[in-house]
């Protein structure tokens, strides 16, 4: 049985900010992935907000500048604009910067550099179950761990042996490829597109990653079927590579901490409810829990200090925007209703919704 005094479980962007933040603190670190290929299937809109608008939504810029780093080669394009459209059709455009990035070369770069701090990258390696301090991997092996961080996505296998069962809303996802549009504008879809839910069309090198998602499924139809609608009513060409997946919609949770074991990422319920954006929150997790590992391996420093360090940083703005979608949510299950919402508050208050300043000013030009 091998020893370890941190294991990461999943490879994502959280469990590879954990990973090498565990390492760089000195902590004897194996990051697990079941993957045959990190980073593969691609299952995010691959939209990043710049470190500055990340910044103005969480009031932690220390903690930003050491973990919120995209690897300049997996940046795909620059973007200045975010524009959302109504049920029907009309556009409220406002500054946004940010960029794309390819997932699949992103967490690839986030993994090799824990490798580069020491941490120990083995794929694919399955875990079946977690037991205090022991992780079941799939090939049969068993590895011993002072702290264990589940970073292993929303149905978080470390989550179900430890008990940890936030309380969210799976929303169903499809991301797929599109020919266009290109340019440095990224647009969010509301009402028809995606019924209680929203669709995204984000501009990449030399073509564009689209996807909806949902709370529920109308009767008769099915992610593929929803996403072709809109893709033909938007005339965005064919599209191709197709891959569904969740997203878990909630309010944060009390306690990141069960035990020997911390959750970072997804796993954690760390996503903004507005927008479904999961990579931003799953850094600064990942590096938090990491570091409150290594503290904890060599100082012996209480794991509760997570819990601690993640509230201050991250708390706020989640539980505001859990706010503002359950908002949302009640005004959205009608497209005549949202689209006179929408209206109503116009750019500066969509603007405000999306930086979870609440209640937004009202009124604005589109």
């Amino acid at each position: 049985m091998d020893r370890f005094d941190v294991a990461v479980v999943g490879a994502g962007p959280a469990g590879s900010l954990a990973a090498r933040a565990a390492a760089e603190g000195g902590a004897r670190t194996v990051l697990l992935d079941h993957r045959r290929e990190i980073g593969q299937p691609v299952q995010c809109g691959e939209f990043l907000p710049s470190p500055r608008e990340l910044a103005d939504l969480f009031d932690c810029r220390s903690l930003i500048a050491a973990a919120y780093d995209a690897p300049p080669t997996t940046v795909l394009r620059e973007t200045r604009w975010m524009s959302c459209v109504s049920p029907y059709g009309h556009r409220y455009r406002f500054p946004l910067e940010g960029c794309t990035v390819s997932r699949r070369a992103f967490d690839k770069a986030l993994a090799a550099r824990a490798e580069g701090a020491g941490a120990e990258l083995r794929f694919p390696t399955g875990v079946t179950g977690v037991a205090d301090d022991e992780v079941r991997c799939s090939d049969g092996n068993r590895i011993r761990a002072r702290v264990i961080v589940g970073a292993d996505g929303p149905t978080s296998t470390v989550a179900h042996s430890v008990g940890f069962r936030p309380q969210r809303t799976m929303f169903r996802m499809i991301t797929a490829t599109v020919d266009g549009p290109l340019g440095d504008e990224i647009w969010l879809y509301f009402g028809r597109a995606a019924p209680h839910g929203y669709a995204w069309c984000f501009p990449r090198a030399h073509d564009a990653n689209v996807g909806l998602g949902v709370a529920y499924l109308p009767a008769a139809t099915s992610l593929g079927r929803l996403l072709d609608r809109f893709a033909a009513r938007e005339r965005l060409g064919p599209v191709r590579e197709r891959t569904p997946w969740w997203v878990p919609i909630g309010p944060p949770p009390e306690s990141l901490v069960v035990g020997r074991t911390v959750f970072a990422g997804d796993a954690a319920n760390l996503v903004m409810a507005t927008n479904g954006g999961g990579i931003p929150t799953a850094m600064l997790s990942g590096w938090l829990a990491g570091t409150a590992a290594a503290r904890h391996v060599r100082d012996g420093a209480p794991l509760a200090e997570y819990d601690t360090e993640w509230r201050r940083a991250l708390y706020p703005p989640l539980a505001r925007a859990a706010r503002v979608q359950r908002f949302a949510d009640r005004i959205g299950r009608w497209d005549p209703l949202l689209a006179l919402g929408m209206r109503y508050i116009g750019v500066s208050g969509l603007d405000a919704m999306m930086r979870l300043r609440w209640p937004p000013r009202l009124g604005g030009a589109s």
